[in-house]
């Protein structure tokens, strides 16, 4: 060792220089194989991993906003549906539309002369239930029942409506407005459920 340290001694300055800078660069080579480049490895390993989180991250921010949206559409939908279904019921419930409907007429000033239910006409989505009618009463009457009927919570359309002019001998002694009597079928609907009738 100390013929080697005599020879570094004896070498001119580039000579020393030169060797530094030898020694430098294996040590260099040294660090870099043995520390840095597996520092580097990992690290891009780690940055690999912090972009597929990432990834995965706006993935789910993506699905979190579309799954929010899409439950948004259902409670919207869903509360349609109640509202249709309101206007739309499910079962029949003639008995309680046919006493709403005489009622209205009552209460119009109607008479009601006839009132017959026909048999149902399903459709794709809904079942429509025909109610033929034949009241008497005067013009007034005949419209604010068609305008309270109109503003029944469910569904009812007025169809075939003829309307005639009715004096009876009672209203010939009297000079009262002219009655009128009035066909018509009031239909209404109930939601069908899919299978049934």
């Amino acid at each position: 060792m100390d013929e080697l340290v005599s020879k570094i001694l004896k070498l001119k300055t580039s000579g020393k220089v030169g060797l530094t800078l030898g020694v430098a660069v294996v040590f260099g080579l040294l660090y870099y194989t043995m520390f840095y480049s597996d520092m580097g490895d990992e690290i891009a390993r780690a940055q690999g991993a912090q972009d597929a989180l990432k990834q995965e991250r706006e993935s789910y921010e993506r699905r979190k906003t579309e799954y929010l949206a899409y439950r948004n559409e259902l409670t919207v939908l869903q509360e349609k549906q109640r509202e249709i279904l309101r206007a739309l019921p499910r079962e029949q419930e003639i008995p309680s539309f046919i006493s709403s409907i005489q009622e209205q007429a009552e209460l119009a000033g109607l008479e009601v002369l006839n009132l017959n239910i026909d048999e149902e006409l399903p459709e794709q989505l809904y079942v429509k239930i025909p109610v033929k009618m034949e009241v008497r009463g005067n013009y007034h009457a005949v419209t604010r029942f068609f305008k309270s009927v109109s503003e029944l919570r469910r569904i009812v359309n007025v169809e075939e409506l003829s309307l005639a002019p009715e004096r009876t001998v009672q209203d010939k002694q009297t000079e009262g407005p002219v009655k009128l009597r009035a066909r018509f079928i009031a239909a209404t609907f109930r939601y069908r459920e899919q299978g049934k009738g």
